[in-house]
């Protein structure tokens, strides 16, 4: 049994890979719509809603929890860790990894939350593992609050792709991380505003991934 919780609805493609990687897993999942979004609290918040969360999972007899939210990850999973009798999974280290895995001149964009890009999360994920990688971070604070209101394909959501996505023009970066689990529901305006020939990275996969060998 996999548990795995969202601010809100974003967390589901992070559920949609676990269902493809791990089919007879078990999924218990957490969407916190009633506080959605989570980007523009304090830490301190973030983490209590957290470990609020978490405490109701391990009622549910789950084996894993997954953080599938990078804000939430980013503000919380450092604290929650070793708190549990079961191992709680990130989505930005495995994010930070694949980035690397999927570049070939390590010029990485990023586009995240408002928090996740302040805190410079992915960043220091991937100097983490690489000093001489170059990483340039854009805040898409209108994103989540788009999907959770089910205007993915409105005008709206075109203009505010157009809008941030201009941040990458001339940086000449090979790969894309998509630092929100609810950017890869936009991934159509997204591919629309980026060189085709950049790498798109969710994270996802390969948090899944590292969720199905432990």
């Amino acid at each position: 049994t996999i548990g795995l919780f969202d601010s809100g609805m974003g967390g589901l493609t992070v559920a949609r890979e676990v269902r493809r990687q791990m089919p007879c897993a078990n999924i218990e999942y957490y969407g916190d719509n009633g506080r959605v979004p989570y980007a523009p609290l304090s830490r301190e918040t973030i983490e209590r809603y957290s470990r609020q969360i978490v405490d109701f999972l391990a009622t549910k007899q789950v084996d894993l929890v997954i953080i599938a939210c990078n804000t939430a990850t980013a503000a919380a999973l450092s604290a929650l860790s070793g708190s549990y009798p079961f191992p709680l999974v990130g989505v930005i280290q495995p994010g930070a990894e694949a980035a690397l895995a999927a570049s070939k001149n390590r010029r990485i964009g990023v586009v995240a939350t408002q928090f996740t890009t302040d805190n410079r999360a992915y960043a220091k994920a991937i100097e983490k593992v690489d000093q001489g990688a170059v990483v340039i971070s854009q805040a898409c604070p209108m994103f989540t609050t788009l999907v959770e209101a089910d205007k993915v394909d409105s005008p709206e959501s075109a203009h505010y792709a157009e809008e941030y996505l201009s941040a990458f023009k001339g940086q000449d970066i090979d790969t894309l991380v998509l630092g929100c689990t609810h950017y890869p529901i936009m991934i159509d305006h997204i591919k629309r505003n980026i060189a085709p020939e950049v790498a798109i990275v969710d994270p996802a996969v390969e948090t899944v991934r590292r969720a199905k060998a432990l």
